[in-house]
């Protein structure tokens, strides 16, 4: 798995983190998640929780409601965020982890961070819109794709890295700017 090492600030995006994303077709990208925490030199790591409701436009819109309960990311991923210094969760109702709880803006003010690498669930849907919107943020960007996956199906998440690479919005697109 390569991660990037330009020198730059950087903090790691885990997205939606919660056991109910994770399916047997996926769950071969914890060990690198883990990888990722321990061995990615983070500036910080923002990990988020996504929560939708009866309410939320999750369910008016596309009619999918999980409606969990107050809930954490898995045990074993969550062990390792406990250990790093500078460790942050955050609370979603939407797709890009940007649109949080907290003031993410302050927190990568804070650590001073320019680049920032995602990774985690659903490479097709928050993974994507997170990506699009840290670029559009001016942030370098980096969906790291040994640690991203989807819980739909497998067509999904290889659309959604080819599209990605074809952005060079990842760790294995031709271009990583200096």
């Amino acid at each position: 798995m390569l991660i990037p090492q330009t020198g730059r600030k950087k903090a790691l995006f885990i997205v939606d983190v919660q056991e109910w994303f994770i399916v047997e077709r996926n769950r071969y990208i914890i060990p690198n998640i883990i990888q990722l925490i321990q061995e990615g030199n983070y500036d910080a790591i923002v990990y988020s929780i996504s929560y939708n409701k009866e309410w939320s436009l999750w369910y008016d819109q596309i009619g999918w409601c999980e409606n969990p309960t107050e809930t954490d990311t898995i045990p074993e991923v969550l062990e390792f965020l406990q250990k790093h210094k500078y460790c942050y969760k955050v609370n979603k109702l939407t797709r890009s982890i940007f649109k949080c709880d907290e003031n993410i803006f302050e927190i990568l003010k804070k650590h001073q961070i320019e680049e920032i690498h995602i990774s985690w669930y659903e490479s097709n849907d928050c993974v994507f819109a997170t990506a699009q919107e840290s670029f559009d943020l001016w942030y370098f960007t980096f969906v790291i794709e040994e640690a991203t996956e989807t819980r739909t199906t497998a067509i999904n998440h290889v659309y959604a890295i080819a599209l990605l690479q074809y952005l060079n919005l990842t760790n294995n697109s031709n271009y990583i700017g200096k």
